[in-house]
Formats: structure tokens, sequence, C-alpha cells
């Protein structure tokens, strides 16, 4: 087996946690690591990297360049990391580089994401999270009428925080959440959730139901916009059709807990290998012993 190869697409502005992110990756065994720091042609990079034998894949940005990455990535495991958190990126660099040597079960270690498909006339997108119908073809959170969502937690934050309150549905389950909204004064529920860090603020709800995947949904958007995981992406003239319907078949997405936790059962960050099997995990009673 030749040397273990790793991708990183990064915002430019991204310089420290690519250098740690190369570092740790370098820890773990991976002998080359080809880097691309420019949020354009993520999709055409990315594609290149897949076809110079990425055998794990790291997308270091924001929304947009996360939705390229994973358009792309194909069955190469993708790790998706925001901008600004040089200690995560590190752990997360030796995460990546753990599963691009195959140190690691892979199949421990990732999971398939579902995603969203929005598609016009015109235009085929993804998005990861969420998608959210706005009345006015300037997007604006006060007019949704629409919210699908590939998963909903109680404590999330962004759109998918508002049945993350009423109706949690995991990313462990391949099914999403489809919500009703409306103005607070004309709805039978009114949801207090962040919709975005920083901005609390009561969400009307009509109602909401189970998001199978494979399900084609019509989107009520013509003469509105849609956005793509909380970015204004569409605008529909009036009349004009779109759709959306939730996939299951996303990119692998590298869990960095599962990662080291699998790890450290194994023994891999140990410096000497054990010879026999690591003992179970005790934590000692006060005064510790010296």
């Amino acid at each position: 087996m030749g040397e273990a190869v790793a991708g990183i697409v990064a915002n430019p502005a991204s310089e420290r946690d690519i250098q740690g992110l190369r570092s740790a990756l370098r820890v773990a065994g991976v002998g080359r690591v080809m880097v691309w720091a420019d949020a354009g042609k993520i999709i055409g990079t990315v594609r290149r990297m897949v076809d110079a034998g990425a055998s794990v894949l790291i997308c270091l940005g924001n929304e947009s360049m996360m939705r390229a990455a994973a358009a792309a990535c194909g069955d190469v495991p993708l790790l998706m990391l925001p901008a600004g958190g040089a200690d995560e990126s590190t752990v997360a660099g030796l995460a990546a580089g753990l599963v691009a040597t195959h140190q690691v079960d892979t199949d421990l270690v990732t999971n398939r994401a579902t995603v969203l498909e929005v598609v016009t006339k015109a235009r085929r997108e993804i998005a990861l999270t969420d998608v959210s119908v706005c009345s006015e073809s300037r997007w604006d959170p006060a007019s949704l009428t629409e919210l699908y969502c590939t998963f909903a937690v109680p404590d999330g934050v962004g759109l998918s925080s508002i049945p993350g309150r009423l109706c949690p549905s995991p990313k462990s389950t391949v099914d999403g959440v489809a919500v009703s909204l409306g103005p607070v004064d004309e709805t039978p529920y009114v949801v207090q959730a962040p919709i975005a860090p920083g901005d609390v603020r009561a969400v009307g709800v009509r109602g909401w139901s189970v998001l199978h995947a494979g399900v084609r949904v019509d989107l009520a958007a013509g003469g509105g916009s849609i956005a793509l995981d909380g970015q204004p992406h569409f605008v529909l003239k009036p009349g004009e059709s779109a759709f959306v319907e939730l996939k299951p078949d996303g990119p692998w997405c590298v869990d960095v807990r599962a990662v080291m936790a699998e790890a450290t059962r194994t023994g891999l960050l140990l410096g000497r290998k054990p010879t026999a099997a690591l003992p179970a995990p005790r934590l000692a009673d006060a005064p510790f012993p010296g």
C-alpha cells in the first residue's frame, strides 16, 4: 500500500487552522497533504483530490464551502469544520489522519449523512441541514412559510432549532422534519428559537410532520425565495416551481469523537504499543497515590 493522502480545502483566512491540520495529519502517518486555500472552485478541486487518491477530505470553512465539498467528495470520508477553532482543528486533523491511514475501521467511525436536494427548472442544489421558504423575494426569517430539516436537536442553533424544540429528530435517523410556519399571531404554536448565534426570536408554527427520504415535496415558493442552510440562494418568479427531496446518500462524515474513542480503546496513541489488553479505565479515589 502506498503513502496515505489527505486533502484540505479551506478559507484562505484560516492559515493557523491549516497548519494545525497539516501537523496533526503528519503525526498520524499521512504522507501527502494536498491543500487548497481558496473559497472558490471547491467542487472541481475536491474532485481532483479524489482522483489523486485522497483517502480523507477536510473542509474548513463556511456552509457554502461545506455544501460544495459534500457534493463532490463521493464515497471518500469527509470531515467538515467551521473556521476559527485551532484547538478543534488539531484534534480533528489527528482523527482524519487515523482514518486516512486506515488505523481505525472506517465503518466504525463514519456516518452517512442525509442531504436535502432542491430542484428548480434551471438549478439543482443541496443543503446539509435545512431548506427554508420565504414568501418574499427578499429572504427574511420573519416571513418564513416552510422549513425542511435533515435533523433537529433540542440544543441546536440555527433554523433546525425550531423543530428541535417541538419534534426532535436525531442525526442517526434517516428521516427528517417538515415544518409549516406563519406569523406568531396566527399560529397555534410559538417557539422561542435561536435561529442564529445571538439571535433568539419567537417563531410561529402551524404544524409539523416527518419528512421521509425519497419523497419529493413541492415548494410553495413562486414569487418568493429559498435559503439553503440559512443562506438565501434562490429567488423564484411567480408560478415558477421547485421541489425538495431528502436523500439518504450524502457524504460519509468522519465522527471525530468516535475516531478518538476507538484510537484510545486500541492503544493507537500510546508511545509504546501494549503487549496485553489495556486495563479498564478507573478513577482513583483521592488522595491519589504518589
